[in-house]
């Protein structure tokens, strides 16, 4: 009956260009008994599996590949959730499944499911939780979900027997377009037109293509590199967060172009791109939202023929921060930059069952409402913990979207996370139950005595504890560790309201609440930018670390703030002191490209007063008189006294030299002087013009 039934209604999908999603509830065992006749019966040519007991006709799909699944295809996957699953996989996997394609999902019965945990969600736990039973987590969020999706489900009977619970409806037979060869849609070929056109048209009008995963982009960025090649373009380099991610794009190109042209295209590393600067007659970045915006702003700066494509929503975990912080930069440097967009999917149609019931599962296209603010009414301050989310679902979707929409690396294992680690909270800032703003919070700390000591000693390290950790072994206060901590994760105010002091009081709030729950010390740790840093210390918080590598979504060091709830206050002063200090003299150890602006707001020099013999040496210095190896110790103490009056060129380049030790031949790259000589004319202008 089912295989007869399966059958039928996998060719409807096939021809109405969608892929076929099916529940089937049961005993385990059965379940594959069941799933192993299907395979006999159907042979799929590409099947996925997610999940135990992989039957060998199907490709096990390892967590480390999940990500890296953009642009590929297969023909059937298959979900055995029945020991539990892996959400983040799930949604990932989902949108390389084809149209035709069966999306088989295996779970227990609805009790069994909820009475038990899910052990593949316990990465995302903090120590020392255990996952929850499925009724207290993800699984009963989606049990909601596929009860209302447009699916086939079925469940196993205990002789066997196979009951229809829901059958899928097939949307309209979507209308396609006309378009020419090798393109899929008509907006394929318009997308192709205007890549070529960034090359064959004026300068500096960059071009911006977005699209929602499947409909074409990356192949559209081969296909335009292919007429480019033909018209005689021999040097078009494609960039990527990975070389899997331009992986399509590339094999797009090559299946359009003779063997002799097939160099026209080459895939470069962004960083080495950013480091060579190679001439180039066009760059194409794919996934570009993935990527660093600074790394996107310094492409801006260099060169003027550029195409960013970009997936609008997914797994990719980019958020909105394409949107907020590159694209601002891109209209002020190119003003007359263009932005298509992409709408009609190629892999399967735009009502496609499986796409819907994989975004509303994981919240993947979320809009923002816009609040109507009154400032004459009261705000109120919200506390919700992961069991509240199922009786509030739709403030759930508010807090995502508004998380999604503020933060640049929001991913699905964060909505994960918020229903099922219990350490996560959020708290929110509403007025008339609309949502203004929102802090997630992680409740850290109270660790036990012998833990802390191993982590100090830097045995152990620990899940969900990162204030703790970095208190314990970066700052050596293990016992630190023992207090009750809280650490904000992000902070997000709605879009409209920003720049109001929402943030500030919001922050006030979330404190004076944590203070009267017995929190000791509440910290953060976020990409640091001076505009960021200024707000935190602000509002009481000091930095205590900085992170020695650039984190590799923003770009930019890792710095730790804490502010003490009804801690000892000069104990955080201490080590925001100890930290500058510190971070003054190790400085060369640090990233060499640290923003000059971000230095002066760390670091307080200790303060040396010059005599007047010293003085004279400098003036010498600043006549030409005296050679920069005879004075640079004074040039050090002087810059520390002058450090905040200079500009901001001779600010980065006294910096650059005095406090990072940098060579000469990095300095004059850096800032495009001739060479040392240059970089010493500017530091004798700027002693003369001060001192």
């Amino acid at each position: 009956m089912l295989l007869q039934q399966l059958g039928h209604l996998l060719k409807q999908a096939a021809e109405h260009r969608v892929r076929l999603p099916v529940w089937l509830q049961g005993e385990p065992a059965a379940l594959l008994n069941l799933t192993k006749q299907l395979l006999a019966q159907f042979t799929p040519q590409q099947c996925w599996w997610l999940g135990s007991e992989v039957p060998e006709q199907c490709t096990p799909l390892q967590q480390a590949k999940a990500h890296q699944l953009l642009g590929t295809e297969c023909d059937w996957l298959i979900i055995n959730a029945c020991n539990g699953f892996n959400g983040d996989q799930i949604a990932a996997a989902s949108g390389a499944l084809k149209a035709g394609g069966l999306w088989l999902l295996l779970t227990p019965p609805t009790d069994s499911w909820l009475a038990q945990p899910n052990p593949q969600h316990q990465p995302l736990l903090s120590y020392p939780l255990t996952p929850p039973a499925g009724a207290q987590g993800f699984t009963a969020f989606w049990l909601k979900t596929l009860r209302q999706a447009n699916l086939l489900h079925a469940q196993l009977t205990a002789d066997r027997d196979v009951q229809i619970l829901h059958h899928p409806i097939f949307p309209p037979l979507a209308v396609v377009t006309s378009c020419n060869p090798p393109f899929k849609t008509a907006e394929q070929e318009t997308a192709v037109t205007a890549i070529v056109k960034v090359v064959t048209g004026h300068r500096r009008r960059p071009l911006v293509l977005t699209a929602d995963r499947g409909c074409g982009k990356s192949s559209a960025l081969g296909l335009a590199a292919a007429q480019l090649a033909k018209l005689g373009k021999q040097r078009i380099l494609i960039t990527a967060p990975s070389q899997v991610q331009a992986s399509v794009a590339i094999a797009h190109f090559a299946s359009q172009v003779h063997q002799l042209r097939q160099r026209a295209l080459q895939y470069i590393a962004i960083d080495q791109l950013l480091a060579d600067l190679p001439a180039a007659d066009l760059i194409l970045v794919d996934e570009a939202a993935a990527l660093p915006a600074p790394q996107l702003q310094r492409l801006v700066d260099h060169y003027s023929r550029l195409v960013f494509a970009s997936t609008e929503h997914g797994y990719e975990g980019t958020g909105r921060g394409f949107q907020l912080r590159f694209q601002p930069y891109l209209a002020q440097q190119c003003p007359d930059w263009r932005q298509l967009r992409l709408t009609e999917p190629i892999r399967y149609q735009q009502q496609d069952p499986l796409e819907q019931l994989i975004r509303h599962s994981f919240l993947l296209k979320l809009d923002l409402p816009e609040p109507e603010y009154d400032s004459t009414q009261a705000l109120v301050l919200k506390h919700y913990q992961h069991h509240d989310w199922l009786a509030e679902p739709a403030k759930l979707q508010q807090v995502f979207a508004l998380l999604s929409f503020a933060h640049y690396q929001t991913q699905v294992k964060d909505l994960l996370v918020l229903l099922e680690n219990a350490a996560i909270s959020v708290y929110t800032l509403e007025q008339n139950s609309q949502l203004l703003g929102c802090v997630l919070l992680s409740s850290e700390g109270e660790l036990n005595p012998e833990l802390t000591e191993q982590i100090y000693q830097g045995k152990r390290r620990v899940q969900g504890h990162l204030l703790a950790q970095s208190l314990a072994f970066h700052l050596a206060e293990p016992e630190l560790a023992s207090a009750k901590l809280a650490r904000i994760m992000r902070i997000a105010i709605v879009p409209g309201l920003q720049q109001q002091g929402m943030g500030s009081q919001l922050l006030h709030l979330v404190s004076r609440e944590l203070a009267t729950d017995g929190y000791h010390y509440i910290g953060s740790s976020f990409g640091a930018t001076p505009t960021l840093l200024d707000f935190w210390q602000r509002n009481g918080f000091q930095p205590i670390r900085l992170g020695q590598q650039l984190d590799k979504a923003s770009a930019e060091p890792s710095v730790l703030v804490c502010k003490a709830l009804q801690g000892d206050a000069d104990r955080v002063s201490r080590l925001s002191q100890h930290f500058s200090q510190q971070l003054y003299l190790e400085l060369c150890e640090y990233p060499s490209d640290l923003e000059p602006a971000l230095l002066l707001t760390l670091i307080r020099p200790s303060q040396r007063m010059l005599s007047p013999a010293e003085l004279q040496q400098l003036s010498l210095f600043a006549l030409g008189q005296r050679p920069y190896e005879l004075v640079a110790t004074l040039l050090v103490y002087w810059f520390n006294q002058y450090r905040i009056q200079l500009d901001p060129l001779a600010t980065a380049i006294f910096i650059a030299r005095c406090w990072q030790k940098q060579p000469w031949s990095l300095i004059a790259k850096r800032f495009q002087l001739t060479g040392k000589a240059a970089i010493i004319k500017l530091m004798q202008q700027n002693v003369a013009k001060h001192h």
